[in-house]
């Protein structure tokens, strides 16, 4: 007998959605139209309408309880697809549902919405390095233009004004001698503000020497002065990491500082990087105002692009990041990016 009921229940499961509501409500109706017909003759002869209306109350709740249960349990991947698309939709791409319903439309319908996931993170992270190596590369030719042709007219410019004032020493006016000074001073300032600007695209040192000297020179020439003091702890002993690793941890660095020094009011932030066998890790700690990292990114705004941009930087590397944040308390950003690692597609 009870070999049978399992029988009888494992092939209820295994019907589609549509078969199991038919069967579950002709069930029901079945039950109650023997129970009403029974109850209806009892009835009659008791001629009771306050217990008619009570066990016709009690059979509509039945039903509607019965169904309630049936469509719960059949519907539930359904729900599960709706709650990882709201996930989705804050950025959780890695987000999966369960493959475990009975209903074999069902579990067509998880089995492909998984599959999309799978296609939509890959095409995601093809973009996203794509989009990254593509900015880096444009970088490094608005630096080479820069250096090549503004600053070497500039350059030219500047001796043709140092000629002329060698000229104009005994026979031209002081004013003119002053405004040729001056030309001097605004094309020389215009070629360190070149210089600097060829560095922040893309740090020369960074690729010859490595990443604690960039970011040394980037503290150093960029935000000393700027308010907090920046303790730096750096690995000074460390291997030079693969060139993308390194790019990685100088940009997330770079968005890191710059969100704690224009927006966080902190009087202090510390820098850690160390290089271990197996991962490099980075670490930017604040004492500023904090803030709620979910809503920033999800906002949209400066800082919540910046933190986009780190997360993503991190998922192409197959690392992990932690963006710790309390309003009055700072903000905390961990990152680890492993070193020996298989890239995913």
């Amino acid at each position: 007998m009870r070999h049978t009921v399992i029988v009888i229940v494992r092939r209820f499961t295994d019907r589609p959605i549509v078969q199991k509501i038919l069967i579950a409500n002709a069930i029901v109706i079945l039950i109650g139209a023997v129970g009403g017909t029974y109850l209806t003759r009892r009835l009659a002869e008791q001629s009771s309408v306050a217990l008619t209306a009570f066990f016709v109350l009690c059979g509509l709740a039945i039903t509607i309880v019965a169904n309630w249960l049936v469509l719960r349990a059949t519907f539930r991947p359904l729900v599960e697809i709706s709650r990882a698309m709201e996930s989705i939709h804050k950025g959780e791409l890695h987000r999966r549902v369960a493959v475990d319903s009975a209903d074999p439309m069902l579990r067509s319908v998880s089995n492909s919405f998984n599959e999309m996931l799978v296609r939509l993170e890959g095409e995601s992270r093809r973009y996203s390095a794509r989009l990254f190596d593509s900015i880096e590369e444009e970088r490094r030719r608005i630096g080479r233009e820069l250096h090549d042709e503004t600053n070497q007219t500039l350059a030219a410019t500047l001796i043709n004004l140092e000629l002329t004032e060698k000229a104009l020493a005994d026979c031209g006016s002081p004013d003119i001698r002053e405004r040729v000074a001056n030309s001097k001073r605004l094309i020389s300032h215009s070629m360190e503000q070149i210089k600097l600007l060829v560095y922040d695209l893309r740090p020369v040192m960074l690729d010859d020497f490595g990443l604690v000297p960039a970011l040394r020179w980037y503290i150093q020439s960029h935000l000393e002065g700027a308010g907090p003091t920046i303790v730096t702890d750096f690995d000074e002993a460390g291997p030079r990491l693969p060139g993308d690793v390194e790019t990685a941890l100088y940009r997330i660095a770079q968005d890191a500082l710059t969100n704690a020094v224009r927006h966080a009011q902190a009087s202090k932030i510390v820098v850690r990087l160390e290089t271990k066998p197996g991962f490099a890790s980075l670490a930017v700690i604040d004492n500023g105002t904090g803030f709620d990292p979910g809503e920033a990114m999800y906002r949209g705004d400066h800082r919540g692009l910046g933190l986009l941009s780190v997360k993503e930087r991190v998922e192409l590397l197959d690392g992990t990041v932690n963006i710790e944040s309390t309003l009055g308390r700072g903000t905390r950003v961990y990152v680890v990016i492993p070193l020996a690692r298989e890239r995913r597609s």
